[in-house]
């Protein structure tokens, strides 16, 4: 398969991610019954809502610029850029549920609906600030919904991608994590970078690797 971008892998990425028996599941969801819910915009939904108010929803392409992203990365005080990868995900297709399934694990990319594209994003930059004060970038959450996976700045690649680790947020509660070093020693590695977590994932296709 030949990928000539990132945009280009992304949405081959996407694809196969979503070429499953269980389609009809995964790409089915609330619809959006008010302006700031969290349901599928209309512009998402393909088919009609049914009687429960679900609907199946489709990848649309995204109006998501790189610069808006880049603002954003300015705005929270990022360390450094978004990986690639990461970026061509936020700007390609606006997309739902992309939940990555690993043998013990689950980790759940944000919701890119077409109305709000960015806020999963926003809210999680804004819950962890203090990781990124600390050279951290969340990027996702693990299990729970609330732990934050989360690119390693200070561990990059010469691509432009990093080291991915997760940390717990019970720890939180109970850990003064305060400093970079103890936010060291809370993190867990889970991934080289994130093209290995998005490769690793099952249901990624082969030709991408």
């Amino acid at each position: 398969m030949h990928v000539k971008t990132y945009e280009d892998w992304i949405g081959q990425w996407l694809d196969a991610h979503f070429d499953t028996p269980h389609r009809e599941m995964v790409m089915s969801y609330p619809a959006k019954t008010d302006a700031e819910d969290y349901g599928v915009p209309q512009a998402m939904q393909d088919g009609k809502v049914d009687e429960e108010g679900w609907v199946r929803w489709k990848m649309v392409a995204s109006t998501v610029t790189a610069e808006q992203v880049r603002e954003m990365e300015r705005t929270y005080r990022l360390a450094a850029p978004v990986p690639p990868l990461y970026l061509a995900y936020l700007t390609t297709r606006f997309v739902l549920n992309v939940n990555l399934r690993y043998d013990d694990f689950i980790v759940t990319l944000p919701d890119l609906p077409s109305d709000h594209a960015l806020r999963d994003v926003r809210t999680m930059w804004m819950n962890w600030e203090q990781l990124i004060q600390h050279g951290y970038i969340p990027i996702a959450t693990y299990e729970d919904g609330a732990s934050p996976v989360c690119c390693d700045t200070q561990n990059p690649l010469p691509d432009g991608d990093y080291d991915i680790v997760w940390f717990d947020h019970e720890e939180f509660v109970t850990e003064d994590a305060g400093s970079r070093a103890r936010l060291e020693a809370m993190a867990k590695p889970l991934f080289p970078s994130f093209r290995d977590m998005l490769l690793s994932a099952k249901g990624s296709p082969a030709s991408l690797k």
